[in-house]
């Protein structure tokens, strides 16, 4: 098959679009207080509209692409060309160093123990889980996903949704969603799942795009006068965006609270789709994207300098919480 690429487009194996219609959108009440009074900061790809809760301050995409949840329910051939370099062992994955970190984080807390991930994706943070001890298994809905996971890394991946009838209650001492939450859509049923499968002194670890950083993106790029088309949120299947205070008020619904806030390692996504119409899973040489680092870096060292002095971090791309069940 011929794949035309565009401009500012790649060859991909999910469902997302550059535009999406006023008919492949819906409306939706604020995922965690329920309320309908919101007013509308920014417009992305068309009709997806990025809303603030006016009485709980959450940021989520309202009206959202309907099924945006399955967005990853793509062509297997095509995911799979998009790491095949890194199943052949000829490449690493960019984000190793990431999850390398992250889960250093966790041992921290668990050293050991059942581990389940939540959206497990190709397996790539969940086959670094076990390299660091951990008994694995992982839930991902996709089935072009979860089936190159279990034929690539053989790691155990139900393919569904994550239930809490489908595993033993009290079972994992660590649950993960690593860069996940920020795509559910029913965040709420989803913490009561975890809550009945996480044993009580077990852990939870969530790792999310920071809300206030992609606001302030936002004001930048506009005050500058290079506000872009589409992106600054991902909102095609980022439906919700936290922030540490939303965070915090989400889990208390789930029964859970924040043990530890953690500011991540800033993630470098790879050039290749900008350069030949692929995208492709392991690094691009830094020196073609240089600035970009070098800016990423700096905004995550402001962060943790707002962290530290216990301001806002509005300068961190990423927010991750250790989190464990409240009483």
């Amino acid at each position: 098959m011929e794949y035309k690429v565009a401009k500012d487009d790649y060859i991909h194996g999910g469902t997302q679009k550059d535009f999406y219609t006023d008919r492949e959108v819906e409306k939706c009440n604020c995922p965690l207080c329920g309320s309908t009074d919101f007013v509308i900061i920014y417009k992305e790809r068309g009709s997806i509209g990025l809303a603030q809760c006016k009485a709980c301050n959450l940021v989520y995409a309202n009206p959202r692409v309907i099924n945006a949840e399955e967005n990853y329910h793509g062509d297997a051939s095509v995911y799979f060309e998009e790491a095949r370099l890194i199943f052949k062992g000829k490449k690493k994955h960019h984000r190793d160093r990431n999850y390398e970190y992250e889960l250093q984080e966790i041992k921290k807390f668990k050293p050991t123990g059942k581990l389940l991930d939540i959206g497990t994706n190709m397996g790539f943070f969940l086959r670094k889980a076990k390299e660091f001890g951990f008994e694995v298994e992982g839930v991902e809905p996709s089935p072009s996903l979860s089936k190159i996971a279990f034929e690539q890394f053989g790691l155990k991946i139900h393919n569904d949704y994550f239930m809490a009838k489908d595993f033993a209650a009290k079972s994992m001492d660590v649950i993960t969603m690593i860069d996940v939450f920020e795509h559910v859509t029913n965040p709420r049923d989803l913490l009561s799942s975890a809550h009945q499968v996480l044993k009580d002194d077990g852990i939870m670890c969530i790792k999310v795009p920071n809300a206030n950083y992609n606001i302030l993106k936002l004001k930048l790029a506009q005050r500058s006068g290079r506000e872009a088309s589409h992106d600054i949120f991902n909102s095609y299947e980022h439906v919700v965006h936290y922030t540490p205070e939303t965070m915090k008020a989400m889990l208390k619904t789930g029964g859970f609270r924040i043990k530890k806030l953690i500011l991540p390692l800033p993630i470098h996504p790879p050039l290749w789709s900008g350069l030949v119409g692929h995208y492709y899973q392991y690094p691009s040489p830094a020196i073609l994207d240089w600035k970009r680092i070098l800016v990423r870096n700096i905004f995550y060292n402001i962060g943790k300098l707002q962290k530290l002095l216990g301001l806002k971090i509005s300068f961190a791309p990423d927010l991750m919480f250790i989190i464990e069940k409240e009483g």
